[in-house]
Protein backbone atom coordinates (compact mmCIF):
# COMPACT_ATOMS: atom_id res chain seq x y z
CA UNK A 1 0.00 0.00 0.00
CA UNK A 2 1.49 3.42 -1.04
CA UNK A 3 0.22 6.03 1.68
CA UNK A 4 0.76 9.84 1.04
CA UNK A 5 3.47 10.72 2.18
CA UNK A 6 5.32 7.72 0.25
CA UNK A 7 3.46 9.04 -3.08
CA UNK A 8 5.04 12.53 -2.27
CA UNK A 9 8.41 11.31 -1.60
CA UNK A 10 8.28 8.91 -5.19
CA UNK A 11 7.44 12.21 -6.42
CA UNK A 12 10.30 14.25 -5.07
CA UNK A 13 12.64 12.14 -5.91
CA UNK A 14 11.88 11.44 -9.33
CA UNK A 15 12.26 15.30 -9.84
CA UNK A 16 15.02 15.93 -7.70
CA UNK A 17 16.99 13.36 -10.30
CA UNK A 18 15.67 15.03 -13.34
CA UNK A 19 14.58 11.61 -14.52
CA UNK A 20 11.09 11.28 -16.35
CA UNK A 21 11.28 7.78 -16.66
CA UNK A 22 11.59 7.74 -12.77
CA UNK A 23 8.77 10.39 -12.53
CA UNK A 24 6.58 8.28 -15.25
CA UNK A 25 6.91 4.79 -13.30
CA UNK A 26 6.04 6.94 -10.11
CA UNK A 27 2.97 8.43 -11.66
CA UNK A 28 1.82 4.67 -12.22
CA UNK A 29 2.04 3.39 -8.76
CA UNK A 30 -0.04 7.10 -7.31
CA UNK A 31 -2.52 6.58 -9.81
CA UNK A 32 -2.79 2.79 -9.22
CA UNK A 33 -2.90 3.53 -5.68
CA UNK A 34 -5.39 6.48 -6.39
CA UNK A 35 -7.80 4.12 -7.72
CA UNK A 36 -7.93 1.72 -4.58
CA UNK A 37 -8.49 4.87 -1.97
CA UNK A 38 -9.98 7.77 -4.00
CA UNK A 39 -7.89 9.77 -2.13
CA UNK A 40 -7.91 13.59 -3.25
CA UNK A 41 -4.80 14.06 -2.45
CA UNK A 42 -3.58 11.23 -4.17
CA UNK A 43 -5.59 11.96 -7.18
CA UNK A 44 -3.98 15.34 -7.18
CA UNK A 45 -0.19 13.69 -6.67
CA UNK A 46 -0.98 11.41 -10.07
CA UNK A 47 -2.28 14.40 -12.27
CA UNK A 48 1.21 16.66 -10.98
CA UNK A 49 3.37 13.47 -11.28
CA UNK A 50 2.05 12.84 -15.02
CA UNK A 51 2.86 16.76 -15.86
CA UNK A 52 6.00 16.89 -14.29
CA UNK A 53 7.04 13.71 -15.82
CA UNK A 54 6.47 15.88 -19.34
CA UNK A 55 8.33 18.89 -18.19
CA UNK A 56 10.76 16.35 -17.48
CA UNK A 57 10.67 15.58 -21.11
CA UNK A 58 11.01 18.22 -22.86
CA UNK A 59 14.90 19.38 -23.00
CA UNK A 60 13.86 22.84 -23.58
CA UNK A 61 12.38 22.83 -20.15
CA UNK A 62 15.85 21.40 -19.03
CA UNK A 63 18.10 24.30 -19.56
CA UNK A 64 19.81 26.47 -17.22
CA UNK A 65 17.30 29.53 -17.69
CA UNK A 66 14.92 27.30 -15.68
CA UNK A 67 16.98 26.21 -12.63
CA UNK A 68 15.09 28.51 -10.83
CA UNK A 69 11.74 26.81 -11.09
CA UNK A 70 13.47 23.39 -10.65
CA UNK A 71 14.61 24.49 -7.59
CA UNK A 72 10.71 26.27 -6.40
CA UNK A 73 9.44 22.87 -7.67
CA UNK A 74 12.19 20.80 -5.77
CA UNK A 75 11.40 22.96 -2.56
CA UNK A 76 7.54 22.49 -2.72
CA UNK A 77 7.70 18.70 -3.10
CA UNK A 78 9.39 18.63 -0.18
CA UNK A 79 7.35 20.77 1.64
CA UNK A 80 4.61 18.16 0.65
CA UNK A 81 6.29 15.38 2.29
CA UNK A 82 6.53 17.29 5.47
CA UNK A 83 3.00 18.28 5.15
CA UNK A 84 1.63 14.82 4.19
CA UNK A 85 3.94 13.26 7.19
CA UNK A 86 1.92 15.73 9.01
CA UNK A 87 -1.10 14.67 7.93
CA UNK A 88 -1.78 18.54 7.42
CA UNK A 89 -4.09 17.90 4.56
CA UNK A 90 -5.75 21.24 4.14
CA UNK A 91 -2.07 23.24 3.82
CA UNK A 92 -0.98 20.34 1.43
CA UNK A 93 -3.53 20.99 -0.80
CA UNK A 94 -2.58 25.21 -0.61
CA UNK A 95 0.86 24.23 -1.51
CA UNK A 96 -0.26 22.10 -4.24
CA UNK A 97 -2.14 24.79 -5.61
CA UNK A 98 1.31 26.92 -5.71
CA UNK A 99 3.31 24.19 -6.95
CA UNK A 100 0.84 24.06 -10.26
CA UNK A 101 1.57 27.78 -10.45
CA UNK A 102 5.19 27.13 -10.29
CA UNK A 103 5.12 24.55 -12.81
CA UNK A 104 2.79 27.15 -14.98
CA UNK A 105 5.65 29.70 -14.87
CA UNK A 106 8.07 27.19 -16.65
CA UNK A 107 5.63 26.80 -18.99
CA UNK A 108 4.71 30.47 -19.51
CA UNK A 109 7.51 30.48 -21.84
CA UNK A 110 6.28 27.96 -24.04
CA UNK A 111 2.74 28.58 -23.67
CA UNK A 112 1.78 25.87 -26.84
CA UNK A 113 2.76 23.55 -24.35
CA UNK A 114 1.56 23.74 -21.14
CA UNK A 115 -1.42 25.17 -21.47
CA UNK A 116 -2.63 22.05 -22.31
CA UNK A 117 -1.05 20.03 -19.83
CA UNK A 118 -3.07 19.95 -16.59
CA UNK A 119 -6.04 19.23 -18.46
CA UNK A 120 -3.99 16.47 -20.21
CA UNK A 121 -2.78 15.11 -17.02
CA UNK A 122 -6.81 14.96 -16.28
CA UNK A 123 -7.53 13.31 -18.95
CA UNK A 124 -4.97 10.59 -18.85
CA UNK A 125 -5.43 9.54 -15.65
CA UNK A 126 -9.77 9.36 -16.34
CA UNK A 127 -8.93 7.06 -19.20
CA UNK A 128 -6.90 5.12 -16.90
CA UNK A 129 -8.72 4.81 -14.43
CA UNK A 130 -11.60 3.68 -17.13
CA UNK A 131 -9.03 1.00 -18.54
CA UNK A 132 -8.70 -0.43 -15.40
CA UNK A 133 -11.90 -1.46 -14.85
CA UNK A 134 -13.65 1.78 -13.14
CA UNK A 135 -16.98 2.71 -14.56
CA UNK A 136 -16.92 5.56 -17.30
CA UNK A 137 -19.09 7.86 -15.61
CA UNK A 138 -17.44 7.60 -12.25
CA UNK A 139 -13.77 8.09 -13.97
CA UNK A 140 -15.85 11.71 -15.13
CA UNK A 141 -16.88 12.18 -12.27
CA UNK A 142 -14.30 11.86 -10.22
CA UNK A 143 -11.99 13.96 -12.46
CA UNK A 144 -14.10 16.31 -14.08
CA UNK A 145 -13.66 15.04 -17.83
CA UNK A 146 -16.62 14.99 -20.08
CA UNK A 147 -17.59 11.11 -21.05
CA UNK A 148 -16.63 11.73 -24.16
CA UNK A 149 -13.54 12.81 -23.91
CA UNK A 150 -12.02 9.77 -22.25
CA UNK A 151 -13.31 7.21 -24.35
CA UNK A 152 -11.84 9.36 -27.63
CA UNK A 153 -8.83 9.64 -25.34
CA UNK A 154 -8.67 5.56 -24.11
CA UNK A 155 -9.41 4.51 -28.05
CA UNK A 156 -7.10 6.67 -29.86
CA UNK A 157 -4.37 5.58 -27.72
CA UNK A 158 -5.57 1.88 -26.99
CA UNK A 159 -5.04 2.02 -23.78
CA UNK A 160 -7.29 -1.29 -23.02
CA UNK A 161 -4.62 -3.08 -25.08
CA UNK A 162 -1.90 -1.89 -23.01
CA UNK A 163 -3.01 -2.21 -19.08
CA UNK A 164 -0.69 -4.82 -17.54
CA UNK A 165 -3.88 -5.98 -15.20
CA UNK A 166 -6.22 -6.19 -17.94
CA UNK A 167 -8.31 -8.99 -19.07
CA UNK A 168 -8.54 -9.96 -22.72
CA UNK A 169 -12.14 -9.80 -24.43
CA UNK A 170 -12.80 -13.42 -24.48
CA UNK A 171 -11.96 -13.40 -19.96
CA UNK A 172 -14.03 -10.41 -20.12
CA UNK A 173 -17.29 -12.14 -22.24
CA UNK A 174 -16.75 -15.25 -20.12
CA UNK A 175 -16.86 -13.72 -17.26
CA UNK A 176 -20.41 -11.58 -18.35
CA UNK A 177 -21.55 -14.89 -19.26
CA UNK A 178 -21.40 -16.48 -16.62
CA UNK A 179 -22.87 -13.53 -14.21
CA UNK A 180 -25.77 -13.19 -16.75
CA UNK A 181 -27.00 -17.23 -16.82
CA UNK A 182 -25.00 -18.71 -14.18
CA UNK A 183 -22.60 -20.75 -16.91
CA UNK A 184 -19.10 -21.87 -17.23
Amino acid sequence: MLDLPTAAKLMRDAFKTRNQRKMRKANDKIMREWALSHSKELYQLSVYSYVLSKVLSKPRFMGRAYAEKHKQIDSMLSKLVSLAEKEDRRTFMKTLTKLKSSIKDVESSDARYIKNMFEKGRLKTAATLYAQGLSLSAASEITGVEKQEIMDYAGKTLMFDRMEDGKPLSKRLKNAKHMLIGGK
